[in-house]
């Protein structure tokens, strides 16, 4: 028996075993039905074709009980979302509904071989310029038309159905019909679960053997983008399998043939064992890549230091200063040995260092390269340092067709020396390529601070290399006077120690507590009006951050960047794009690494101008003015609250902090560390009740696996 209608409700799901109860709504009899069945996810207005029987259930009465389901594309719901998608200039969300609604399932059919009728309607907000610009850029799209209304049927929009017809075209389709497991591999923007729920609509079966292996390397995928992870015990991964494939624990024989799956790609060497321990191979290998190279440089005796005390008595004498033991200590380590680490928090003298390291390399004819992760960091340590920084990826070369690095281990950097700044940040993939192209001959100098938190990326370099005794490091702890009596890097270090600072309030540091997010905000809102300038005569825009822990929730990023976009720009019109809404001068920051704009995860720009009638905005980085279509607009967030995470690297004027209970989770000390030493002049903290006093005693941070250590000893 056949019963078909679109989704009114889901009364219950289950993640586990797939079981589903739902009110159709009967396309025949237009009259509310109970749907039960196992069933994927699905979503309210999803247009179905059941095949199954009628029963009746004892408590709850008569019910379709599914034995088999299918989507059915409704015409109607498609072309609203296509239309309305931005591939049409001047036709909006609005204006495609109500394209829509006048002319029902008959549009395609009109626009195809009607023109005229459609010409004949008026609709609101289309002129006839705009009707003839749309019906010239339907037929332009003929060919993309079927493959994106299949994507937006399964809510596949924008740029990512764009990236998935300009690499597959024709063949899109057929592509994800075969696998759709290749939208999680290919495309940025697609998870595993998203392709997943499109393999069940398309006919994969739950044991399908590729299903079980894309949702292991998935799994592996998952732990080193999201947890940092450069691998994980087998017994782990195998876990967190079967909690994506929502597999139940006691079900035996679902976990075996996922065994045998996983048995097959490791033999398959599309994941590398090292007993337990499981790795992507790039992982293994760049890892790996890591420890030979440092192994190599620790092979070799001192060089020479001919003249170090005289010419750094002279630098100290021309600049009326004297370096410490220590300091004195690291710029020795870093002339005489191939490779050196120095770390310390703020306040600690790491520039000063870098001035007298590069004064003696200087003195010595040395061709020097500077290296930061950021474009913020690269710009601070060039100003410092008074010579120009680059990132790394572009001091590498990155190529944007590619996404490989023209500088290799067959084509090295031209220097004797580089120094690479906020090391912590440098993930395990950059740190190899970065290390693959300093020629044999050249010196390395790593800086950071290795009690902020870890990169982003997988791996936790800094730490690991720390943790080998052979590697020449100096670890400096004493805080330098700040200038004006600045209390920031003192309560920092103590912070560090787990104490709470005692007064916690001083005249750069200063706490504001908070009962319920509501007065949090208005915390917020009295400071940019009156509090922050009250301390330091700054640009609120441009020189204030605020920083949380969290994305989402109440006092998330997502919530708070349009609250302070009304606050820090208001009275500027705004166009809804990607559900944000921009305005000329708001504050953004890219999200991912592009490489064909040669913009990168965390470059912070200023929007400069907005056409409404492109759906397009340009935004100002540096000294770059770079454009980007409406459906590249995913690359892009507010930027005026950002994460802490997202906030490595740079330095600000003045920082406000928001600690939250809804935080719980991210309340750890080298993460409010990490936040209050983004601060030069003045910090804020925001703090729900024991939210500060939480994340100061808290130093049990997540474990990140890694076995660079125990490759470099």
């Amino acid at each position: 028996m056949v019963l078909e209608g679109s989704v009114k409700s889901i009364t219950f799901h289950s993640p586990q075993n797939g079981f589903t109860v739902l009110r159709l709504i009967d396309s025949s009899t237009k009259k509310v039905v109970v749907v039960t069945g196992t069933l994927p996810e699905l979503s309210v207005g999803e247009n179905l074709r059941f095949e199954g029987d009628w029963g009746r259930h004892p408590k709850f009465g008569e019910q379709f009980q599914a034995k088999h389901f299918e989507i059915v594309e409704t015409q109607s719901n498609n072309l609203e979302a296509y239309l309305g998608s931005g591939l049409f200039p001047g036709i909006g969300p609005k204006t495609a509904k109500a394209i829509v609604e006048t002319f029902g399932d008959e549009l395609r059919d009109i626009l195809d071989y009607e023109p005229d009728r459609f010409r004949a309607k008026k609709i609101k907000g289309l002129s006839a310029a705009k009707v003839e610009q749309f019906l010239a850029s339907w037929q332009e799209n003929r060919h993309s038309r079927e493959t994106l209304l299949f994507l937006y049927n399964h809510d596949i929009t924008g740029s990512v159905a764009k990236k998935l017809w300009m690499k597959f075209g024709q063949d899109t389709i057929s592509k994800i019909r075969e696998n759709p497991y290749i939208l999680c591999e290919e495309i940025w923007g697609i998870g595993f679960l998203k392709a997943d729920e499109i393999a069940m609509k398309v006919g994969i079966p739950k044991d399908s053997p590729m299903r079980l292996q894309e949702a292991i390397l998935y799994s592996l995928q998952e732990a080193s983008l999201s947890d940092g992870h450069c691998y994980l015990p087998s017994n782990d991964l195998i876990g967190r399998t079967l909690k994506n494939l929502r597999i139940d624990v006691t079900d035996d024989d679902a976990i075996q043939n996922l065994l045998d799956q996983f048995k097959r790609i490791c033999e398959a060497g599309r994941i590398k064992r090292h007993g337990e321990d499981c790795f992507y191979p790039s992982l293994d290998n760049a890892e790996q890549k890591i420890a030979d190279i440092i192994k190599a440089r620790l092979g070799e005796n001192e060089l020479p230091t001919y003249g170090f005390e005289r010419e750094l008595v002279d630098w100290e004498r021309e600049h009326k200063f004297s370096f410490d033991p220590v300091q004195r200590e690291a710029i020795r380590l870093a002339t005489a040995h191939k490779i050196c680490i120095i770390t310390g928090g703020p306040g600690t003298g790491k520039t000063t260092i870098l001035k007298g390291i590069l004064h003696l390399a200087r003195k010595m004819g040395e061709n020097i390269l500077l290296a930061a992760p950021t474009g913020r960091a690269a710009k601070r340590m060039g100003d410092c340092c008074g010579d120009k920084a680059y990132t790394i990826h572009r001091l590498l070369e990155v190529d944007p067709v590619t996404k490989k690095f023209n500088k290799n281990e067959f084509n090295k950097l031209d220097c004797n020396l580089l120094i690479v700044d906020e090391f912590s940040m440098v993930d395990t993939w950059l740190a190899a390529s970065l290390l693959d192209a300093v020629p044999e001959t050249a010196r390395i100098v790593f800086v950071g601070d290795a009690d902020q938190l870890p990169s982003v990326g997988p791996g936790n370099v800094l730490n690991d290399l720390l943790q080998c005794p052979r590697i020449p490091s100096v670890r400096l702890q004493h805080i330098f006077r700040q200038s004006g009596g600045n209390d920031i890097a003192d309560k920092a270090a103590k912070i560090n120690q787990g104490i709470t600072p005692s007064p916690i309030e001083g005249p750069n540091f200063h706490f504001v507590p908070f009962e319920t997010p509501e007065e949090a905000k208005l915390h917020l809102q009295q400071l940019i009006a009156t509090g922050v300038k009250s301390k330091i005569d700054i640009d609120l825009k441009s020189d204030l951050q605020i920083l949380v822990p969290m994305r989402k929730g109440p006092l998330g990023i997502i919530e708070l960047n349009p609250f302070l976009q009304d606050l820090l720009n208001p009275g500027v019109p705004r166009q809804k794009m990607m559900g944000i809404g921009w305005s000329v001068g708001d504050r953004v920051m890219q999200i991912k690494n592009n490489y064909d704009k040669n913009v990168f995860n965390g470059d912070v720009g200023i929007v400069y101008s907005i056409y409404k009638e492109k759906r397009k905005i340009a935004v100002f980085f540096d000294e770059k003015l770079i454009t980007y279509q409406d459906d590249e607009l995913d690359e892009l967030q507010l930027a005026y609250a950002c994460t802490i995470h997202k906030s490595q690297g740079s330095e600000y004027p003045a920082v406000i902090v928001i600690l939250d209970s809804s935080h719980y989770v991210m309340l750890q000390r080298n993460l409010i560390y990490t936040a209050i030493t983004r601060a030069k002049g003045h910090v804020w903290i925001l703090s729900a009740p024991g939210a500060f006093h939480q994340a100061v005693r808290n130093n049990r941070s997540t474990r990140r696996y890694t076995r660079l250590k125990e490759r470099l000893n």
